[in-house]
């Protein structure tokens, strides 16, 4: 099984500092299926003619064990 996970860095106000958050996260099959995911969300986010997304924002893909 193959998870998307949405990280943002936001500000925290207690620590003063960026802190990495997750934001979503999808399930899939296989590895294809979730890089396929990753471009979905890309176009969703910043539309169909941007490569990449937005400062503080990524998406990645990792694989994990199904019976977890």
């Amino acid at each position: 099984m193959w998870v998307l996970v949405f990280i943002n860095m936001m500000y925290n106000l207690n620590a003063g500092d960026q802190e990495p958050v997750i934001e979503a996260w999808y399930q899939f099959d296989s590895m294809e299926q979730c890089f396929a995911g990753r471009e979905n969300l890309l176009a969703e986010m910043v539309g169909t003619n941007v490569t990449y997304f937005p400062q503080g924002t990524q998406a990645v893909c990792i694989r994990v064990d199904s019976d977890a």
